[in-house]
């Protein structure tokens, strides 16, 4: 696998300045020899020179990088912006090293439960490894594109879209899930030299031929839940009132007054509407 080697830069303006110097010198020395044929060889020296020199001239832009690749072979990678001049006939390419951001379609796929719903991810990912970006894949871009389908379906399909007790699920722990998924998706995409900052799932639902039922189903167990929790809360109390009389106020209540009472309290704490109070005339 191939791993990024960070070249020197030669700057062209200083390459330049030796040519042009290296012509001087070769034209001023066949001048002095006074010979044309020697005055030739040395100006078809220098240009040869300069052509060569020339043809390792390449613009670096702020936030790129450039490959160096001489016949067929890896030489380097350039980093910093500018001008510069490197191995003569050789083929340069240039890598964005700039942020970039998918939004995932929408894809359908089984949670953990074979319910089927529809899940898509917003991922934020930039090259930080030009060489394993243009040498491990075809297309790095598409690459990347293909990855992150496969590991949202692979993720969706590891939990249910929701549960009744603490087990994870894709609504309720968010962070946890847009942690998992940034974790496989730098495992995919690390061997085309890809880094993942960001990666966070934008839409979450149940299929639209389930949506109805799973709705009404979300409905009756929050309905459920509600009611236990006041029933629940009403026994307590109702203990609590039986409790204070016996202990604190040495009220012994039979049998048939508690269950009156516990029905009374239960009636009034459980309803739904206002209760009307009664009083019971009758002398027994």
């Amino acid at each position: 696998m191939i791993q990024d080697k960070k070249l020197n830069k030669l700057d062209l303006i200083s390459t330049l300045i030796f040519i042009v110097a290296l012509a001087a010198i070769l034209f001023f020395a066949g001048i002095k020899i006074n010979s044309g044929i020697v005055q030739s060889l040395f100006l078809i020296t220098g240009a040869g020179t300069l052509f060569l020199m020339l043809t390792g001239y390449f613009i670096n832009n702020p936030n790129e990088a450039t490959i160096v690749e001489l016949f067929g072979h890896y030489i380097g990678t350039y980093f910093n912006p500018g001008i510069f001049v490197t191995v003569p006939l050789s083929s340069k390419y240039p890598v964005s090293l700039r942020f970039n951001s998918i939004n995932t379609d929408k894809i359908k796929v089984n949670d953990a439960n074979g319910s089927p719903i529809e899940i898509s991810a917003v991922i934020v990912w930039r090259v930080d490894s030009p060489a394993k970006a243009y040498y491990n894949v075809n297309d790095y871009m598409q690459f990347v594109s293909v990855q992150s389908e496969s590991v949202i379906r692979e993720l969706a399909s590891n939990y249910p879209y929701d549960s009744e007790n603490d087990e994870e699920s894709l609504r309720k722990n968010s962070d946890t899930i847009s942690d998992e998924l940034k974790s496989m998706l730098q495992k995919r995409l690390s061997i085309a030299g890809v880094e993942i900052t960001e990666a966070k799932v934008s839409h979450l639902a149940y299929s639209p031929e389930i949506a109805q039922a799973m709705l009404r189903r979300q409905q009756a167990h929050a309905i459920t839940s509600a009611r236990r929790h006041i029933v629940q809360n009403a026994i307590s109390i109702t203990e609590e009132v039986i409790e204070h009389f016996e202990k604190n106020k040495g009220i012994q209540l039979d049998s048939k007054e508690k269950a009156q009472l516990i029905n009374n309290l239960l009636v009034t704490l459980v309803s739904e509407r206002d209760v009307h109070p009664t009083i019971n005339l009758r002398n027994e």
